[in-house]
Order: C-alpha cells, then sequence, then structure tokens
C-alpha cells in the first residue's frame, strides 16, 4: 500500500505544476527537505522572508527545527532570489470527529 505522500507526490507531477515554465518552492518541497520529512510536512506560506511549514507530528517539528540552516540552504542554491532569513514550523491541524 501506497503512503498518501507517495499517491499526492504522484499526483502533482503527473499535473507538472509550473510556475511560469519553472519549478516553485513548493512543488520542489520533498526535493529541498528529503523525501522522509516531505512525507511528514509540507509548505504552507511564505511571506516576507519567512517560510512557514507544517509538520504532521511534533517530532518531526524537532527534526525540521535541527535541519532549518541546512533546509535554507538548499532552497538558496534552488531559488537564488528566493531571501529566505527563517523557517518557522508549525503542527498541521487536525479535523475532530
Amino acid at each position: 500500500m501506497k503512503r498518501a505522500g507517495d499517491l499526492l507526490k504522484e499526483f502533482f507531477d503527473n499535473l507538472k505544476i509550473k510556475d511560469n515554465g519553472t519549478e516553485t518552492i513548493f512543488t520542489s518541497w520533498e526535493n529541498i527537505a528529503g523525501t522522509d520529512i516531505a512525507s511528514h510536512s509540507r509548505i504552507k506560506d511564505y511571506k516576507k522572508n519567512i517560510l512557514t511549514i507544517e509538520a504532521d507530528h511534533p517530532g518531526w517539528i524537532q527534526i525540521i527545527n535541527l535541519k532549518k540552516n541546512q533546509i535554507i540552504q538548499r532552497i538558496s542554491e534552488k531559488f537564488p532570489d528566493k531571501e529566505i532569513d527563517e523557517i518557522m514550523v508549525v503542527l498541521r491541524k487536525t479535523k475532530k470527529s
């Protein structure tokens, strides 16, 4: 059985979401963060040089926080026009039944 993250990746890869013919920071999240982190998180917002990431568990928040500098470095290499100074990681809200 495939994980939800794998299914979503396939879906978006098939759509080939592009921003004026180039990859966006949102569509490149797995490449930037790595498969493990990307399967438990997503970019929620990018404003005023702050990248907000949602994670599905507090443990993943810690891991992302530990890798902030590495993630910022990868973003600046891949997207030199993006000036990200900070990464804020929040817990994804779950729906209550």
